[in-house]
């Protein structure tokens, strides 16, 4: 089969905020200056949403307790591996990706980079969505865009319901 009839790898790639509605980046191990968001290949065994909770344990050893909503965004991202990894040689040529929006409910220090066996990160940071655009590596900017703006729609949503709730409680609605 030549690589181009070869299928995409479903992916699910998270935006995990805090409650500051800061994101997580994270530093690749091994790969100084390529932060990325936290992401993973979907095992077909497991729904989209278990393979998000399961990313995240392997990632960022998270456990079930220090995640609080999961929403699936619009968004999604293809691309194709110039040089495919060896775990996808002959099975596929790239990537098909759906975003996640989760919120993070813990605390920093329960975020564990080394709780697997096969590290992703040797790093990470929150960041703003705009600190996202100019620090995640170069041939993952253009996939991010349409997931930022997104999130950056749902923190709107959200101060504008907060906003909201402060004026009901002041007015004693």
């Amino acid at each position: 089969m030549t690589s181009k009839k070869l299928p995409l790898r479903p992916n699910v790639c998270m935006l995990v905020y805090n409650s500051k509605g800061r994101l997580f980046l994270g530093e690749r191990y091994g790969e100084q200056g390529h932060w990325q968001f936290p992401q993973g290949g979907a095992e077909s065994r497991y729904s989209l949403r278990e393979n998000v909770i399961r990313e995240l344990r392997e990632e960022l050893g998270l456990k079930k307790r220090h995640i609080g909503r999961i929403t699936k965004l619009k968004s999604t991202h293809e691309y194709e591996w110039r040089t495919p990894p060896r775990y996808a040689h002959k099975k596929w040529r790239g990537q098909k990706q759906t975003f996640w929006l989760v919120e993070f409910v813990g605390k920093d220090s329960d975020i564990d980079l080394e709780s697997h066996k096969e590290q992703e990160f040797g790093a990470w940071r929150w960041c703003s969505a705009t600190e996202v655009k100019r620090r995640a590596a170069p041939f993952r900017r253009g996939g991010y865009l349409g997931p930022l703006r997104e999130f950056l729609e749902f923190k709107k949503q959200k101060l504008v319901a907060s906003v909201s709730r402060g004026k009901e409680r002041r007015q004693g609605t």
